[in-house]
Protein backbone atom coordinates (compact mmCIF):
# COMPACT_ATOMS: atom_id res chain seq x y z
CA UNK A 1 0.00 0.00 0.00
CA UNK A 2 1.30 3.27 -0.95
CA UNK A 3 0.31 6.37 1.53
CA UNK A 4 -1.58 9.40 -0.32
CA UNK A 5 0.03 12.15 -0.98
CA UNK A 6 -1.40 15.47 0.28
CA UNK A 7 -0.07 18.99 -1.15
CA UNK A 8 2.04 20.44 1.69
CA UNK A 9 0.73 23.18 3.70
CA UNK A 10 1.74 25.39 6.86
CA UNK A 11 0.63 22.36 8.88
CA UNK A 12 2.50 19.65 6.87
CA UNK A 13 6.22 18.61 6.77
CA UNK A 14 7.33 18.66 3.47
CA UNK A 15 9.79 16.47 3.83
CA UNK A 16 7.40 13.45 4.41
CA UNK A 17 5.37 15.05 1.56
CA UNK A 18 8.01 14.29 -0.75
CA UNK A 19 9.32 10.91 0.86
CA UNK A 20 5.46 9.92 0.07
CA UNK A 21 5.13 11.30 -3.15
CA UNK A 22 8.27 9.23 -4.25
CA UNK A 23 6.81 5.91 -3.12
CA UNK A 24 3.54 6.47 -4.91
CA UNK A 25 5.67 7.70 -7.85
CA UNK A 26 7.33 4.40 -7.95
CA UNK A 27 4.59 2.00 -6.65
CA UNK A 28 2.64 3.18 -9.63
CA UNK A 29 4.69 3.67 -12.75
CA UNK A 30 8.12 2.20 -11.91
CA UNK A 31 11.75 3.41 -11.49
CA UNK A 32 12.12 5.40 -14.77
CA UNK A 33 9.34 7.59 -13.68
CA UNK A 34 11.17 7.94 -10.55
CA UNK A 35 13.16 11.99 -11.12
CA UNK A 36 13.48 14.79 -8.94
CA UNK A 37 10.72 16.57 -11.40
CA UNK A 38 8.36 14.21 -11.34
CA UNK A 39 7.96 14.07 -7.24
CA UNK A 40 8.57 17.41 -6.88
CA UNK A 41 5.54 18.10 -9.03
CA UNK A 42 3.27 15.88 -7.53
CA UNK A 43 4.73 16.46 -4.06
CA UNK A 44 3.38 20.25 -4.52
CA UNK A 45 6.87 21.77 -4.52
CA UNK A 46 9.83 22.95 -6.16
CA UNK A 47 12.51 20.81 -7.44
CA UNK A 48 14.72 22.45 -5.00
CA UNK A 49 12.67 21.52 -2.14
CA UNK A 50 13.74 17.78 -2.90
CA UNK A 51 17.63 18.78 -3.29
CA UNK A 52 17.38 20.54 0.39
CA UNK A 53 15.95 17.59 2.17
CA UNK A 54 17.10 14.53 0.04
CA UNK A 55 20.05 15.87 -1.92
CA UNK A 56 19.25 14.45 -5.17
CA UNK A 57 17.12 11.08 -6.59
CA UNK A 58 19.98 8.90 -4.99
CA UNK A 59 18.54 10.47 -1.45
CA UNK A 60 15.49 9.85 -2.09
CA UNK A 61 15.83 6.31 -2.75
CA UNK A 62 17.92 5.53 0.53
CA UNK A 63 15.09 7.75 2.67
CA UNK A 64 12.67 5.30 1.63
CA UNK A 65 15.30 2.33 2.57
CA UNK A 66 15.61 3.39 5.58
CA UNK A 67 12.00 4.46 6.76
CA UNK A 68 11.17 0.61 5.13
CA UNK A 69 13.88 -0.71 7.71
CA UNK A 70 12.77 1.70 10.12
CA UNK A 71 8.72 0.00 10.03
CA UNK A 72 9.94 -3.21 9.11
CA UNK A 73 12.12 -3.18 12.17
CA UNK A 74 9.25 -2.04 14.33
CA UNK A 75 6.79 -4.45 13.23
CA UNK A 76 8.62 -7.59 14.16
CA UNK A 77 9.86 -6.17 17.62
CA UNK A 78 6.27 -5.67 18.19
CA UNK A 79 5.58 -9.32 17.41
CA UNK A 80 8.61 -10.54 18.89
CA UNK A 81 7.06 -8.77 22.50
CA UNK A 82 3.84 -10.39 22.11
CA UNK A 83 5.37 -13.80 21.33
CA UNK A 84 6.18 -17.13 23.61
CA UNK A 85 9.06 -18.28 23.31
CA UNK A 86 8.26 -21.26 21.42
CA UNK A 87 6.51 -19.20 18.63
CA UNK A 88 8.74 -16.28 18.36
CA UNK A 89 10.62 -17.52 15.16
CA UNK A 90 7.01 -18.45 13.47
CA UNK A 91 5.69 -15.19 14.37
CA UNK A 92 8.78 -13.11 12.98
CA UNK A 93 8.84 -15.10 9.91
CA UNK A 94 4.78 -14.29 9.65
CA UNK A 95 5.49 -10.94 10.31
CA UNK A 96 7.59 -10.55 7.72
CA UNK A 97 5.63 -11.84 5.07
CA UNK A 98 2.75 -10.00 6.42
CA UNK A 99 4.57 -6.64 6.42
CA UNK A 100 6.33 -7.50 2.69
CA UNK A 101 2.80 -7.80 1.06
CA UNK A 102 1.54 -4.79 2.73
CA UNK A 103 4.22 -2.56 1.88
CA UNK A 104 5.35 -3.92 -1.29
CA UNK A 105 7.29 -0.87 -2.59
CA UNK A 106 9.92 -0.77 -0.16
CA UNK A 107 10.30 -4.62 0.24
CA UNK A 108 11.51 -4.13 -2.89
CA UNK A 109 13.65 -1.27 -2.32
CA UNK A 110 14.87 -3.10 0.53
CA UNK A 111 15.51 -6.13 -0.91
CA UNK A 112 14.83 -6.14 -4.50
CA UNK A 113 16.96 -4.02 -6.18
CA UNK A 114 13.94 -2.00 -7.24
CA UNK A 115 15.51 0.95 -8.43
CA UNK A 116 18.75 0.42 -10.73
CA UNK A 117 22.03 1.80 -9.31
CA UNK A 118 21.13 2.57 -5.87
CA UNK A 119 23.75 1.62 -3.54
CA UNK A 120 22.82 1.94 0.05
CA UNK A 121 25.37 4.02 2.16
CA UNK A 122 26.83 1.95 5.42
CA UNK A 123 24.89 4.27 7.54
CA UNK A 124 21.46 2.95 5.99
CA UNK A 125 22.92 -0.31 6.66
CA UNK A 126 23.19 -0.19 9.87
CA UNK A 127 19.28 -0.22 10.33
CA UNK A 128 18.76 -2.95 7.99
CA UNK A 129 21.12 -5.18 10.11
CA UNK A 130 19.46 -4.36 13.22
CA UNK A 131 16.67 -6.38 11.95
CA UNK A 132 18.60 -9.32 11.04
CA UNK A 133 19.89 -9.41 14.19
CA UNK A 134 16.80 -9.74 15.85
CA UNK A 135 16.62 -12.56 14.07
CA UNK A 136 19.82 -13.78 15.17
CA UNK A 137 18.84 -13.01 18.45
CA UNK A 138 15.52 -15.30 18.15
CA UNK A 139 17.11 -18.41 16.15
CA UNK A 140 20.26 -18.62 19.46
CA UNK A 141 17.50 -18.86 21.73
CA UNK A 142 15.79 -21.50 20.23
CA UNK A 143 19.49 -23.37 19.66
CA UNK A 144 20.16 -23.37 23.01
CA UNK A 145 16.61 -24.32 24.42
CA UNK A 146 16.98 -26.78 22.13
CA UNK A 147 20.80 -27.87 22.87
CA UNK A 148 21.53 -27.27 19.39
CA UNK A 149 25.32 -26.50 18.75
CA UNK A 150 26.75 -24.31 15.82
CA UNK A 151 26.65 -20.59 14.89
CA UNK A 152 23.34 -18.54 15.39
CA UNK A 153 24.05 -15.92 12.64
CA UNK A 154 24.65 -19.02 9.99
CA UNK A 155 21.15 -20.68 10.62
CA UNK A 156 19.86 -17.59 11.38
CA UNK A 157 20.87 -16.47 7.33
CA UNK A 158 19.87 -19.38 6.27
CA UNK A 159 16.35 -19.32 7.83
CA UNK A 160 15.93 -15.49 6.30
CA UNK A 161 17.06 -16.78 2.51
CA UNK A 162 14.35 -19.21 2.48
CA UNK A 163 11.79 -16.63 4.05
CA UNK A 164 12.65 -14.02 1.73
CA UNK A 165 12.90 -16.97 -1.28
CA UNK A 166 8.77 -17.38 -0.57
CA UNK A 167 8.00 -14.11 -0.15
CA UNK A 168 9.66 -12.67 -3.11
CA UNK A 169 7.93 -15.38 -5.25
CA UNK A 170 5.17 -14.49 -4.10
CA UNK A 171 5.36 -10.69 -4.74
CA UNK A 172 6.66 -11.44 -8.36
CA UNK A 173 3.99 -13.86 -8.90
CA UNK A 174 5.76 -16.28 -9.17
CA UNK A 175 4.03 -18.83 -6.68
CA UNK A 176 2.15 -20.57 -9.45
CA UNK A 177 -1.06 -20.04 -7.65
CA UNK A 178 -3.53 -16.52 -7.00
CA UNK A 179 -4.53 -18.33 -3.91
CA UNK A 180 -3.52 -15.81 -0.82
CA UNK A 181 -4.74 -18.73 1.13
CA UNK A 182 -2.61 -21.33 -1.06
CA UNK A 183 0.55 -19.22 -0.73
CA UNK A 184 -0.14 -18.62 3.13
CA UNK A 185 -0.34 -22.99 3.35
CA UNK A 186 2.64 -23.10 1.10
CA UNK A 187 4.86 -20.34 3.49
CA UNK A 188 4.22 -22.08 6.02
CA UNK A 189 4.51 -25.80 5.15
CA UNK A 190 8.35 -24.34 4.30
CA UNK A 191 8.76 -22.67 7.47
CA UNK A 192 8.27 -25.87 9.62
CA UNK A 193 10.54 -27.28 6.99
CA UNK A 194 13.30 -24.54 7.34
CA UNK A 195 12.78 -25.21 11.01
CA UNK A 196 12.90 -29.09 11.20
CA UNK A 197 16.55 -29.20 8.97
CA UNK A 198 17.94 -25.68 10.77
CA UNK A 199 16.60 -26.64 14.44
CA UNK A 200 15.81 -30.03 15.43
CA UNK A 201 18.87 -31.75 17.25
CA UNK A 202 20.96 -34.34 16.05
Amino acid sequence: MTPPVSRPDSGLDQRSTILAAAIKILHERGAGALTVRSVATLAGCSTTGVYTWFGGKNGLVEAIFIDGFARFGQALIEVRARAAADEALFALATAYREWALANPTHYMVMFGRAVPGFEASPEAFVQARATFDLLVDVTDETMRRRGIEGSAVDTARHIWAGIHGYVSLELAGMGMTRDPDEHRRRFEIGLRLLAKASLTPD
